[in-house]
């Protein structure tokens, strides 16, 4: 007989045993205390969080024939569900039986009395897989539901799902499980199991288990059958190819202290190890932070990752605002690899940009901090006058123009589905451009997404209006169309507009269609190029020769 998965052996069998999900276990226990059942649950959230074991736990406590201790786990309802026998659970799995035959199937049962139990269970998983013709059927049974029948369905993409089912059902929200208590639940089995587990090994564990208490044993498991029971940090970090604390620190300080060659070495060993270059990005983000923390407010408690010892150690070569800097620019290529076709080349173009990018942000904090030269108080400094009034680089020079909703509208008449999908294929490629020149620009597109598309415009949503406002100034926007044009192939005017004003544009936009009234479509006119100004003859002498070299004589 094959040995049970931990996963399955410590599935918990009553409400008190759920590691998190707190808001919904007392909601739930607190319904069946009360007779206030529902007859539709939607539970949605992260795989491996406990929506299918609370999903059979509810199904069991209604069924119990000891209310106040539901489910006792002792009664014959019980002992009948935890095998798997109960006539009236029946679960099903939306991916596989996606069809409407299965769901006209399931609603005709439905009508049928319980065998067992005071209550039919049904519980559908990945229920946004379904069907849309089997969701139209599911949702008839849901408005007009058969008496003492409980439908429970779960899901990892709620957004795919009908609206109308959804306001038929009790929604419940499950969370990723936090890092502390899937530790302790892991050394809690793997003392009950004889298992060996440095804590250390259990933390990396959960790390790598995001949030999924599912996935957290199923990764415990396997490092048991490979360790032989004995679950050390290098253990793990070998199982699963992970670098080590250490190694980004060091990795980190080789960036710091420019030396490209200790750099190339590395990831050489990182390609050769198989390390998982995402994850270690991610530890990088989490160390940068780590340090910019500690140097503000000098309290290691704060940290995630580094002691004091290994932060003084990055210190010694840098200042939190560089440190800041730097995770700020690995989050902003962290989502590269996945567009790379070689992810340690994308890793060593990362690192090798970062040495720059230190050091323009060096000499900028030079700059910044240098005393200016006194000067008489009745004297203007021109440049001085001149730097401080120029703008930064998402600084509004002119005053951007909001869309109003009939131009919104006048753009929507002109765009397809068609050109939309071409624009999103195009678009992806700002992913794979890493010059640094144009780093302002792949970052406003990577916060965009595109609205609408058509032949000579593209709408692209925002989350915030400062950006929106930002990104429709007339240079910023010029600067945008032309790098549009020239890098990604798509040669249109662009708009911008955040996510609710186009949510209502649309809305809007469906009323009047319905009406037969929308509006005639907006002539759109592109920007021009801006020609070159020529070079004044003097202008070219000194360029040529050197402004020392020449004497500019004026002609009587």
């Amino acid at each position: 007989m094959s040995k049970l998965a931990l996963y399955q052996k410590y599935r918990s069998s009553t409400f008190d045993e759920v590691v998190g999900q707190e808001h919904v276990v007392r909601s739930i226990k607190n319904a069946i205390l009360q007779n206030k059942v529902s007859h539709a649950y939607l539970f949605c959230g992260p795989r491996g969080t406990g929506k299918t074991t609370m999903a059979r736990l509810l199904a069991k406590a209604v069924n119990c024939e000891n209310p106040e201790e539901a489910p006792c786990g002792h009664c014959a309802s019980c002992i009948a569900a935890n095998e798997g026998s109960h006539p009236d659970i029946i679960e099903i799995n939306g991916a596989s039986e996606t069809h409407v035959e299965d769901v006209r199937g399931l609603i005709e049962r439905a009508r049928l009395a319980p065998m067992q139990g005071k209550n039919k269970i049904y519980i559908i998983d990945e229920v946004h897989q379904l069907s849309s013709a089997a969701c139209s059927a599911l949702l008839k049974t849901l408005e007009e539901p058969p008496e003492n029948v409980i439908f429970i369905l779960a899901t990892t993409d709620p957004q795919k799902l009908l609206p109308t089912i959804i306001s038929r059902c009790q929604r419940y929200d499950f969370t990723k499980l936090n890092k502390t208590g899937i530790t302790n639940h892991l050394l809690n089995i793997a003392q009950s199991e004889n298992i060996k587990m440095e804590a250390k090994a259990a933390e990396m564990i959960a790390d790598l288990a995001d949030g999924g208490m599912r996935d957290a044993l199923s990764i415990m498991d396997q490092c048991a059958s490979y360790t032989g029971d004995n679950i050390t940090e290098e253990e793990v970090t070998r199982i699963y190819g992970l670098a080590s604390t250490e190694e980004k620190v060091e990795l980190l300080k080789d960036i710091l202290k420019k030396n490209i060659e200790g750099i190339l070495v590395r990831t050489e060993q990182y390609a050769m190890q198989g390390i998982d270059l995402q994850r270690f990005t991610d530890d990088l983000i989490t160390i940068a932070k780590d340090c910019a923390i500690y140097a503000q407010t000098d309290k290691a408690e704060l940290m995630k990752l580094l002691n004091v010892e290994q932060v003084n150690s990055i210190l010694e070569n840098t200042d939190g605002k560089t440190c800041l800097h730097i995770a700020e620019v690995l989050l902003d290529s962290r989502n590269k690899y996945s567009y790379s076709s070689s992810a340690i080349s994308c890793f060593e173009v990362i690192c090798l940009g970062l040495t720059m990018l230190e050091e323009k942000h060096a000499s900028m904090n030079i700059v910044e901090t240098k005393k200016p030269t006194q000067k008489p108080s009745n004297t203007v400094d021109k440049e001085t006058t001149k730097e401080e009034t120029k703008p930064n680089k998402l600084e509004v020079i002119h005053e951007a123009k909001e869309l109003s909703e009939e131009e919104i509208l006048s753009l929507l008449v002109q765009c397809n589905k068609e050109e939309k999908a071409i624009d999103e294929e195009k678009i992806k490629k700002v992913h794979t451009i890493f010059d640094l020149e144009k780093v302002k620009y792949t970052d406003l597109l990577t916060a965009a997404s595109i609205a609408a598309s058509g032949k000579d415009c593209l709408l692209l949503k925002v989350k915030n209006s400062s950006l929106e406002h930002a990104m429709n100034d007339e240079q910023l926007n010029r600067e945008l169309y032309r790098f549009a044009t020239d890098d990604l192939d798509i040669n249109k005017m662009i708009y911008v507009l955040t996510e609710d004003r186009f949510k209502k544009a649309t809305d809007a936009y469906r009323k009047l269609m319905a009406e037969k009234k929308l509006p005639k479509a907006m002539k759109i006119k592109r920007y021009e190029r801006e020609k070159e100004k020529p070079v004044a003859n003097e202008e070219k002498v000194i360029a040529l020769f050197g402004a020392e070299n020449v004497e500019i004589v004026e002609e009587n």
